[in-house]
């Protein structure tokens, strides 16, 4: 659903417990000063990088809030646990392409993160909205990449597979039969490094957009 309210709620992209990595003084000004499309790079006081990313936040004229939810089905495991029993406890990301025109390279910038679910192959993620500005920059055409990951209690999350979409996309696969609509989901896919091999790991079933 493409509502019209102000509403944008987000409470779960972010979490009080996620750990802070670094921080970095910067004045609006110096941002702003950046060339539209242009990345800028500044060092982190914990050592690293944070990159920042200047666009014009208006780009179409598709205006309004997506009202979104997401079912996982058969949740690939591609690391069991001892006789295949380890557990998968999925989540998703929903970011959007953005080209830097000086440098001729294309990123993706995350714009939403749903929770993760505990030890479960076909989770119901909680429902959410987000404004369209912030999501595709006003247009519904515009290329988003979902990427699901299994979260882990010890090291770094393991990717899982992705599927680039859009909002329109998603809005034409609402499920029509059910929260179990295979028929209508989308393909979360990872393919092997030789690009010669597709391996399907989840399906996306949206159950409203």
């Amino acid at each position: 659903n493409n509502n019209t309210d102000d509403h944008d709620d987000n409470s779960n992209y972010c979490s009080d417990n996620d750990p802070i990595m670094g921080e970095v003084d910067v004045e609006v000004g110096e941002l702003l000063k950046s060339d539209n499309g242009k990345e800028q790079k500044f060092e982190l006081s914990t050592g690293g990088t944070l990159f920042v990313f200047i666009t014009e936040s208006i780009q179409g004229t598709d205006r309004g809030v997506l009202d979104c939810q997401i079912r996982g089905l058969d949740v690939k495991n591609i690391e069991s646990g001892l006789l295949g029993l380890g557990a998968v406890d999925p989540y998703f990301v929903i970011s959007k392409k953005e080209n830097d025109t000086k440098k001729g390279t294309t990123r993706h910038y995350d714009v939403y993160r749903s929770e993760h679910v505990h030890d479960i192959i076909n989770p119901f993620w909680k429902p959410f909205q987000i404004d369209l500005e912030r999501l595709c920059n006003n247009d519904v055409h515009k290329q988003l990449k979902i990427t699901v990951w299994d979260q882990q209690d010890r090291g770094e999350d393991r990717w899982l597979g992705e599927k680039d979409t859009t909002v329109a996309e998603m809005m034409r696969h609402v499920a029509k039969r059910g929260n179990a609509d295979r028929e209508s989901a989308l393909r979360v896919e990872a393919r092997s490094e030789k690009g010669d091999k597709i391996d399907l790991r989840a399906l996306l079933v949206i159950l409203k957009a």
